[in-house]
């Protein structure tokens, strides 16, 4: 232990000492907020519920008269203050107006027919159009109905044959099931690869590996201190990238919105239960150590820095890419087998921690699988280390 305690100072006192890698791990903190503030105020669509800059247009002069008589019983009585009329200017036509984003939409009428229009390219066209289209549909079944009952004297409500009444099954947390589990796997798997790169590949390429390894500490004491430090600025740079996201989200709505497809979940919504917090907890910390004896394997096994960080930027990529399979699948279908399977076993129980369906054997045998791969691949890591290959 003493000689632990003693390589494990000097590693930390090396990490310590470059700012430049300490500080990187609080850049995410300042930079995350920003990032997703910029993100929100491209999706404030709170001015787009009324007022909406649209150019309008009639393009059939016979029935030019009716037309305006059906675009002021829409805008003017039905949907007062919807709109805010453009005309197009600098010799422009309303197609590059709306290209331009000088206005939303385009509304035409023809002998009774609205055309609403909207440039795809922009979001913010792209909501103001959605809020058109909804508002009028309304306006037209309502009137639907009102004609019928006015006019025909038919009770609209009995030409219905049932009344649907749709309702969901809330167990969980759907906003955070579908951004965390990619999110945190990824934070996990790449949070100490700079570290693990310096602390093994980049001694020995500076040659300072062989002069370590003939001190009176045992080369288990120096792969177990190399390990921790590795480790502990994996988790360190880990929890201060999620409280980046959480501070980011909290300060932009408009941004969780288009994480989440604009759910609208509320705060209540967005939190965890105590017990959630432990079964997060749980995965998390074994997928760090599994994802830190990858790396510890990997540095060992590297010639030089560069060959580590191309193979260490797998732990990137394949973590992202499994995410994005998760995303889609039904996590409520996936079998018991999959616990066995490394890094997907963590993404699929993170996502049914968030959805609330995670039972508590499936944590259990996530967390060990995960320390069990990590317990053969540092037996691996032991016997490199006691090998003379490692200085060639």
């Amino acid at each position: 232990m003493r000689d632990f305690k003693l390589v494990l100072i000097k590693e930390l006192k090396d990490i310590l000492r470059d700012k430049r890698s300490f500080v990187m791990m609080f850049v995410p903190v300042l930079l995350f907020p920003l990032m997703f503030t910029l993100m929100g105020s491209q999706m404030d669509t709170k001015n787009l519920e009324a007022n909406i800059p649209c150019i309008v247009e009639f393009e059939n002069a016979k029935t030019e008269e009716a037309d305006r008589a059906l675009y002021d019983s829409l805008f003017h009585k039905a949907c007062p203050g919807l709109i805010d009329p453009k005309e197009a200017t600098g010799g422009r036509t309303a197609e590059r107006e709306l290209e331009r984003g000088a206005v939303y939409a385009i509304i035409r009428f023809n002998d009774g027919t609205v055309f609403v229009k909207c440039n795809n390219s922009s979001t913010k066209s792209m909501q103001a159009w959605k809020n058109l289209v909804d508002k009028l549909s309304t306006v037209s079944q309502l009137s639907l109905y009102q004609t019928l009952q006015t006019q025909y004297g038919v009770n609209v409500e009995q030409l219905l044959p049932f009344r649907l009444v749709p309702e969901q099954m809330q167990t969980g947390n759907s906003t955070l099931a579908s951004i965390a589990p990619m999110l945190l796997v990824a934070l996990i798997m790449s949070g100490g690869v700079s570290v693990a790169v310096d602390l093994f590949t980049g001694e020995k390429e500076r040659g300072t590996m062989e002069s370590l390894l003939t001190t009176q500490a045992s080369r288990i004491s120096i792969l177990a201190a190399k390990y921790t430090a590795t480790l502990s600025v994996s988790l360190l740079s880990m929890l201060m990238s999620v409280l980046a996201y959480v501070i980011s989200l909290k300060i932009s709505k408009n941004a969780l919105a288009l994480m989440t497809g604009g759910t609208g979940q509320t705060d209540a919504q967005l939190s965890l239960q105590f017990d959630q917090v432990l079964r997060l907890a749980a995965v998390c910390l074994s997928l760090s150590v599994f994802a830190v004896s990858c790396m510890t394997l990997i540095g060992l096994h590297a010639k030089t820095v560069k060959e580590a960080q191309s193979q260490m930027s797998l732990l990137t990529i394949f973590p992202t890419l499994l995410g994005g399979l998760v995303l889609f699948m039904d996590s409520v279908n996936v079998g018991d087998g999959s616990v066995w399977i490394p890094i997907f076993n963590a993404i699929i129980s993170i996502k049914m921690i968030f959805l609330g369906t995670a039972e508590p054997r499936h944590i259990l045998f996530t967390a060990a699988s995960s320390l069990l791969y990590a317990a053969l691949l540092g037996v691996l890591s032991v016997r490199m280390l006691k090998s003379e290959k490692l200085l060639r």
